[in-house]
């Protein structure tokens, strides 16, 4: 397994936010965690990029652990964090901001990823806070990718975005999948169906439900735990 959590607890203050959460993640694919708002995906995501400490249990990442370390070092190891609201760089170009992220990786890398978002190619020049919602998201991910991580971390990257944006997402998540991982937050449960395989389901912390999607959707255990 590529990731691997094992009996981790994190606590904000004398609050418990994460219970006792087992969770692995193969090198290659889409794993989905989902649950309502407020039941911790996004905390557990923070707490493997090392953005949050455990309070019990352990991290680990192809055999290492993370557990201890700290959030530029786990990125160095292949990990990258896009976060929900995840923020953009305002007076700078969507190129620029691709450079960021590519550092010394030079310019076929970034054509590779254009390829990927060609929403984003027509806006090269463009400064991105002209950018839609949607595709401000696209960026995050662009920039994230530009790295080349082997693992890549997404919370809610389709929430607030217009149907033909979503979709443009998917396909990127899903070529993503091809060669690498990816742990995908969602609630969107058409989405999670369509670009995931195995699942995650959260409740109060805690992890209530796993299995193959279809199989949890088959049950009616997705609408359960994701609708209000």
């Amino acid at each position: 397994m590529s990731l691997s959590l094992s009996g981790v607890n994190v606590r904000y203050g004398s609050s418990q936010v994460i219970n006792d959460v087992n969770m692995d993640v193969p090198d290659q694919g889409v794993v989905c965690l989902l649950g309502r708002n407020g039941v911790g995906k996004t905390t557990l995501l923070k707490s493997i990029a090392g953005l949050l400490r455990l309070a019990s249990g352990m991290i680990s990442y192809n055999g290492r652990d993370l557990t201890r370390l700290a959030p530029d070092r786990i990125a160095r190891l292949g990990m990258r964090l896009v976060l929900q609201d995840g923020n953009v760089f305002p007076g700078l170009t969507v190129a620029e901001h691709l450079q960021l992220g590519l550092g010394a990786v030079g310019k076929h890398r970034s054509g590779q990823l254009l390829e990927s978002f060609p929403a984003l190619h027509a806006r090269l020049g463009q400064q991105v806070q002209t950018l839609s919602g949607g595709e401000r998201k696209m960026l995050v991910i662009a920039q994230a990718l530009a790295s080349d991580p082997r693992l890549l971390l997404l919370d809610e990257p389709t929430e607030g975005v217009q149907p033909t944006v979503v979709q443009e997402i998917e396909r990127v998540i899903q070529r993503v999948a091809a060669e690498r991982a990816v742990v995908l937050v969602e609630q969107n449960i058409d989405v999670a169906l369509r670009v995931g395989g195995y699942g995650y389901v959260m409740e109060k912390g805690r992890i209530v439900e796993q299995g193959m999607l279809v199989d949890i959707a088959r049950k009616g255990l997705l609408h359960r735990y994701l609708v209000v």
